[in-house]
């Protein structure tokens, strides 16, 4: 399933599906592959899902810098806020409103120095919000608000594999974006898809990896349900 094939006309009763691309290699990266495969799998039994792709490397993301942070904070001081932080504020929620009207968030990346491509990182500091995407209970934990009735999908690669040749290093890709999802937003999240490692010398190998990757990441969105949680 090529990119420029994702349907974005939607139907008001069809599930609608938010795919957050994470690479910037485009048709030479692994994790858009599978992704594009995955969705493909998914729209097998589910023809009338629409796909709204979201290319974190293309999108005008808002900067989410001083005036932002100030805006995020002042309702839980009971702060003032300036016209400027306002406007640079709506711009935030407009970009967890389009999170929000996902009934299934798809997100692919790759693993950089061990953890996650800082153009993603960027959006999830603009989405993830207190008050808005979640909040905390009486005991301190996390209790997600965007997510709730919803589902995910993480499909991510990485060139080096956790396979215990190097205990020292710790997981800041799947179990970060994990907890985020899961734990804290309140998504039902699916299996993690994940290839690793990615790296191989030849570019007959390259290509068999790849062949492998897609199949099964198509294989995996055929098994996916809108109407079953996980």
């Amino acid at each position: 399933m090529a990119k420029d094939t994702v349907d974005n006309a939607p139907r008001e009763d069809a599930p609608r599906i938010l795919w957050v691309e994470g690479s910037p290699k485009g048709e030479r990266s692994l994790s858009t592959a599978c992704a594009n495969a995955f969705l493909a799998g998914v729209r097998h039994d589910s023809p009338g899902a629409s796909v709204e792709h979201l290319d974190v490397w293309s999108e005008d993301l808002p900067e989410f810098g001083g005036d932002a942070a100030h805006a995020k904070f002042a309702p839980l001081f009971g702060e003032e806020t300036t016209p400027e932080q306002d406007r640079i504020w709506a711009e935030v929620l407009g970009a967890i409103e389009r999170l929000r009207s996902a009934d299934l968030v798809v997100v692919s990346a790759p693993m950089w120095n061990w953890s996650i491509p800082y153009r993603l990182k960027h959006w999830l500091d603009i989405v993830v919000q207190p008050l808005i995407s979640f909040t905390v209970n009486d005991q301190g934990e996390h209790v997600g608000v965007i997510g709730v009735g919803k589902q995910a999908q993480l499909i991510l690669t990485r060139s080096s594999a956790y396979d215990g040749r190097s205990p020292e290093m710790v997981d800041h890709q799947q179990s970060y974006l994990e907890y985020l999802f899961g734990g804290m937003l309140g998504y039902a999240l699916h299996p993690s898809f994940v290839v690793e490692p990615t790296t191989r010398w030849t570019a007959p190998e390259r290509e068999a990896l790849r062949n492998d990757a897609v199949a099964d990441a198509e294989a995996a969105g055929r098994r996916f349900s809108f109407t079953e949680r996980v």
